[in-house]
């Protein structure tokens, strides 16, 4: 892609996500995002159909970022490891202010949406080959699973952070492990 159209794009979307934290957004628009990004409204329509169009690729683009991030972290490993899981927390922080207010703003709620499904997604092809073991059906421990690791998630980065990526990582493996130890393939 053409670095005038990258810069041009990513202009755009930094200055959505600024005015997203000053407002809801259902209350944004277009002009108010042309004027702060110093460009023209008709650049926007150039890349984007709307606003909804806007965020939808904010969100499709931090998601990818995520996962990207837990990704490189996982580094072949056959199973996900409580390195995986630290990854997740490290690039949450490290883009603190996008994900916060991705997962504050009122009018967002797709973004938590999206998350839960790819973390559901990614937890389900971990477990696909993984023997049941109990009267607990795969369905529901996913689900299980996929609630508590996205609310944990929302918790600490609406919470600012309350604790130490190193703690909140260590506890939630913890849990998954305590909980699970009979689902997921688990590696420390």
């Amino acid at each position: 892609m053409d670095r005038r159209i990258q810069k041009t794009r990513y202009a755009i979307m930094n200055t959505f996500m600024e005015i997203m934290n000053e407002k809801i957004f259902e209350k944004i628009t277009i002009n108010e995002i042309a004027e702060r990004a110093n460009i023209n409204r008709g650049t926007i329509y150039l890349h984007y159909i709307d606003k909804y169009d806007l965020l939808d690729k904010c969100i499709e683009t931090y998601i990818a970022q995520l996962v990207q991030h837990c990704n490189e972290k996982h580094n072949g490993n056959e199973s996900p490891t409580n390195t995986v899981l630290r990854g997740a927390f490290e690039h949450l922080q490290d883009n603190f202010d996008y994900y916060k207010v991705l997962l504050t703003n009122e009018g967002v709620p797709l973004f938590r949406n999206q998350l839960y499904k790819m973390i559901s997604q990614i937890l389900n092809k971990e477990v696909s080959n993984i023997k049941n073991t109990n009267d607990i059906s795969t369905e529901v421990k996913i689900q299980f699973l996929t609630s508590a690791i996205v609310g944990v998630l929302e918790w600490w980065v609406v919470n600012l952070m309350p604790i130490s990526i190193d703690e909140i990582s260590k506890q939630l493996w913890s849990l998954i492990e305590c909980n699970y130890v009979d689902f997921l393939p688990v590696h420390k």
